[in-house]
């Protein structure tokens, strides 16, 4: 049921909890976390870390000696998980600044993400000589220890961290977490108890009391916190793995084949995230991960994703066709011509046929709305709409022959439909 992930966040390494990845705020004054300069922090914020990479690449090929541009390459190769890459870019910074406990506490969360137990914890030995109170360094060598599982010695660095930071969420977290582990269980959920005190919203310490609570067999609790970790973070299929679970541990099966197929398609949704945050140029990916937003409706996504694969391309028949679709779901359907004949104009494809079909229907234009139905090949119910309001309009001028074979055409696709459109 549990997991041990730890992520990275702009250059500056967090410390995850043991069963979670949202980050948390270093409070150490020591040591101060680095700025991200201006020309890249918008491609970390989209998660677009290949192009963050080829930007910091020219950076650090005009400022060789600038450690914080080797850390923020770090980062970016660390989240899309090239750890030898990461790795260099850190010992590259530390012969640059030796003396940056930073740097030491980063490379030995990448060292601890490899399972390079030994080098991570000397390194984390090194970033708290550097800055005795560098809690985040504390935290993570805990963490390693969870790893090893040693939960008595990691509660010791939470501890530590504690005490230099009472108000440090993430410490508190992790520390429960291995006195769960080590079957504290009234000690483990004190400190999920007050970690959520200190931040209501902090998803970390829900989950694990959810699981603290199901393995006490309090089913009821457990699915709550879980359904609260969902809240506050949609997109994990964590937690719908953990409520999922419950639910079968609690007999509704149905509830948990639900969450089981919400975890396929969040799956997915991440496979995406990975293709676009390696990729320099991701316009098919982008398009790929709308349609897979449509499949739950969730249109505003689905557009984002789109006017950026068209900014990134301009010329990009696929995603001109499919942002051409969205708008024709949004009834928009000025937009949806635009696209979709800008799309046609680069290459013919059925999709966008489709969508003009669509639209000349609703337009009351019949020919032109079977012409592009004909190209698109379709063969539904609109289709036939199309020929009967046709069929309809001829009957009205009088020519009535041509009514009639019109009308047959709209019956031979769809038999019901004089009496579904009446």
């Amino acid at each position: 049921m549990r997991r041990f992930v730890c992520m990275m966040v702009l250059g500056w390494i967090i410390g995850c909890g043991g069963v979670t990845t949202a980050p948390s705020t270093v409070q150490d004054a020591p040591v101060q976390e680095i700025t991200v300069p201006a020309e890249v922090a918008p491609f970390f914020e989209r998660g677009e870390l290949a192009q963050a990479v080829e930007a910091l690449n020219g950076m650090i090929s005009k400022q060789p000696q600038d450690v914080t541009l080797y850390s923020l390459r770090a980062t970016a190769h660390h989240r899309m998980g090239n750890n030898d890459q990461a790795l260099a870019d850190l010992d590259h910074a530390i012969t640059l600044d030796g003396r940056d406990a930073r740097l030491f506490n980063n490379r030995g969360f990448v060292r601890l993400g490899m399972e390079q137990f030994q080098a991570a914890n000397a390194d984390f030995d090194k970033a708290t000589e550097l800055a005795s109170k560098f809690t985040n360094a504390y935290n993570n060598r805990g963490l390693l220890y969870i790893a090893q599982q040693r939960y008595d010695d990691a509660i010791v660095q939470f501890n530590r961290a504690i005490e230099i930071d009472p108000q440090y969420i993430d410490a508190y977290n992790n520390r429960g977490f291995a006195e769960l582990e080590s079957g504290q269980i009234e000690r483990a959920l004190d400190d999920f108890n007050v970690a959520i005190q200190l931040n209501p919203k902090y998803v970390n310490a829900y989950n694990n009391r959810g699981l603290l609570r199901a393995q006490a067999g309090d089913f009821e609790n457990a699915v709550i916190d879980f359904t609260q970790a969902m809240m506050l973070d949609p997109l994990n299929p964590k937690y719908y793995e953990h409520r999922a679970e419950v639910y079968l541990r609690q007999g509704a099966s149905d509830k948990s084949i639900a969450d089981e197929r919400k975890i396929v398609w969040l799956i997915q949704l991440h496979e995406f995230g990975a293709k676009i945050a390696s990729s320099p140029r991701p316009v098919h990916e982008l398009t790929q991960r709308a349609r897979h937003y449509l499949d739950v409706n969730d249109i505003e996504n689905a557009l984002k994703d789109l006017d950026r694969a068209v900014s990134l391309d301009p010329r990009s028949a696929e995603a001109l066709s499919a942002r051409s679709n969205l708008h024709l779901r949004k009834k928009s359907m000025q937009n949806a011509k635009a696209d979709a004949v800008a799309s046609l104009a680069i290459e013919p494809n059925q999709e966008a046929f489709s969508v003009l079909g669509d639209v000349f229907l609703s337009l009351g234009d019949y020919d032109k709305a079977i012409e592009n139905f004909a190209n698109a090949r379709r063969v539904d119910p609109s289709v036939a709409e199309a020929y009967y309001a046709k069929a309809k309009a001829l009957a009205a001028k009088g020519d009535v022959e041509k009514a009639n074979d019109t009308l047959q055409q709209a019956l031979v696709l769809d038999p019901d439909i004089e009496s579904r459109l009446r």
